[in-house]
């Protein structure tokens, strides 16, 4: 067998290129993909997410569990059945308010002025209780008034002083014991109360104290107090001077009115002055005013 000749250059370049692939062999690029899932690391135990619990139900309390019951058994009830809780459920809230409103309208000491017949009554009533009626007691004792003497007539005069300063000086200290704004929004409460309990043999009457702030008053009220402050209407009756001081403004051109506007305008400047001073608040309208003599101070319902 003839040996095969090959030249040792071709040779080494064989025996190179044969080392060459066995030191790299060719490798699939799929086993060098990046994976797309988490794994677990080698040496741990995978855990398994927790499931999320359920809060326990909080329990209704008591007055949520009556509550709960009278609304379902409200909704069996009858059209006519359900009118009647409604209106006795309404009659109950506004007696709730009638409470609370004679609760601010406070409750003054009673200040009246007496005078001596008053006191000769009452000094010679009680001796006399027991025999006969009222009605000839009475007439008794009006005409042995009329028979006292001098003295004895000042006697009765001094009784009178005595009690009517002490009255007002009673009231007067309930007064200073009670903030003007306590003061105006009794008022308040009261002017509501004559309304809504108009039948009421309680009157509840304004509260006076001449600390309260005078509302303002408009143009015409202006002119109306001027011209009835000239007694130009003296010998005139209250309705007879009112119509003709009305047709005497209604008579006066816009330049003449526009003085008393003028006046008004001023007036309520001091209104709102004064207000913020005494009540500590700014009055909303000076419509809210609710008017209690043309000579006292009135009352705001908008403190």
């Amino acid at each position: 067998m003839l040996a095969l000749r090959i030249p040792l250059r071709l040779a080494a370049r064989a025996t190179h290129s044969s080392k060459a692939r066995i030191a790299t062999p060719i490798v699939t690029s799929s086993l060098f993909a990046a994976r797309s899932y988490a794994t677990t690391p080698e040496g741990t135990e995978s855990v398994a997410p927790k499931k999320p619990t359920k809060k326990a139900a909080v329990p209704l309390s008591k007055k949520a569990q009556k509550e709960a019951a009278a609304k379902a058994a409200y909704k069996l009830l009858s059209p006519e059945e359900k009118a009647e809780i409604s209106t006795k459920a309404k009659e109950a809230k506004q007696k709730e308010k009638i409470k609370l409103l004679k609760a601010q309208a406070l409750s003054p000491p009673t200040y009246r002025g007496i005078n001596t017949w008053i006191i000769f009554v009452k000094e010679n009533t009680a001796a006399r209780a027991n025999g006969g009626n009222a009605v000839s007691v009475i007439k008794q004792l009006s005409e042995e008034y009329k028979g006292i003497s001098s003295s004895q007539k000042e006697h009765y005069e001094r009784l009178v002083t005595e009690h009517n300063a002490k009255s007002l000086r009673e009231y007067q200290e309930w007064l200073n014991d009670h903030t003007p704004a306590q003061i105006n929004a009794a008022n308040v409460a009261r002017q509501k109360l004559r309304r809504q309990l108009a039948k009421s043999s309680h009157k509840y009457s304004p509260i006076k104290d001449q600390r309260l702030v005078k509302r303002p008053r408009g143009a015409y009220f202006t002119f109306h107090g001027i011209r009835l402050a000239s007694g130009d209407f003296s010998g005139q009756s209250i309705a007879q001077s009112a119509n003709a001081i009305g047709n005497e403004y209604k008579a006066l051109s816009a330049s003449e009115k526009k003085k008393y506007e003028d006046m008004a305008a001023k007036d309520l400047e001091r209104y709102r002055k004064e207000h913020l001073e005494v009540y500590g608040v700014e009055p909303s309208s000076p419509a809210t005013v609710v008017k209690v003599s043309p000579d006292e101070p009135e009352t705001d319902l908008s403190a």
